[in-house]
């Protein structure tokens, strides 16, 4: 057992005091500092008073694009099907559309994995984080078996799409679908299928 000399235990003391006095000061030039120099934190009376509706950005209406394809619902691609997706703002609101393209054109997406939910029939929507988990370990595992290389080497990002919460619990079509797609991570068109690319 290790055990402090009186003069350890002394100077323990010693450098306790001092450590105080430090502190002290510090507090006590604080406290003397000039009133009007700016500090890291606001004071109550500069917290912004804007509403809502003053602080949101306005959105520039845009024209509709003139997309190329069959406009379509993503949910029913099949497998190594190619599509793109345009946008635009209408009426202050968000437009999307997919439309389904020839993989040996220029396209931005191709599908590459289908994959289903194992819940029972009848249960419950499992939540958002248990769905990407298993869109991702899925969509990750079937990655190189299309592409031919492991996706920490690829040049590709592998994207997924997954059910809502009502197609997923809805009485009749109870939708377990898990679409995988990949793309050029620098958002440039992909030529020609992905499938064996090796890249």
């Amino acid at each position: 057992m290790h055990v402090m000399s009186w003069q350890q235990d002394r100077n323990s003391a010693r450098s306790v005091t001092q450590l105080a006095l430090i502190v002290v000061v510090a507090l006590a030039a604080i406290a003397c500092s000039d009133p009007g120099e700016p500090t890291d934190r606001p004071s109550a009376s500069s917290s912004p008073t804007t509403t809502m509706v003053e602080t949101r950005p306005s959105l520039t209406e845009e024209e509709a694009p003139d997309w190329i394809g069959e406009v379509v619902n993503l949910h029913d691609l099949a497998n190594e099907a190619c599509f793109n997706r345009y946008s635009w703002v209408q009426d202050e609101r968000l437009v999307e559309i997919d439309t389904l393209v020839p993989c040996d054109g220029p396209h931005q997406f191709e599908i590459y994995h289908l994959a289903q939910h194992p819940a029972r029939r009848g249960a419950p929507w499992p939540g958002d984080r248990e769905m990407d988990a298993f869109a991702t370990a899925e969509c990750y595992n079937a990655f190189r078996g299309f592409v031919g290389t492991i996706y920490e080497l690829s040049e590709f990002v592998l994207g997924f799409l997954v059910p809502r919460q009502t197609d997923f619990e809805h009485d009749v079509a109870q939708f377990r679908g898990v679409h995988c797609y990949v793309f050029n991570a620098d958002g440039t068109e992909m030529f020609d299928s992905a499938r064996g690319s090796l890249r």
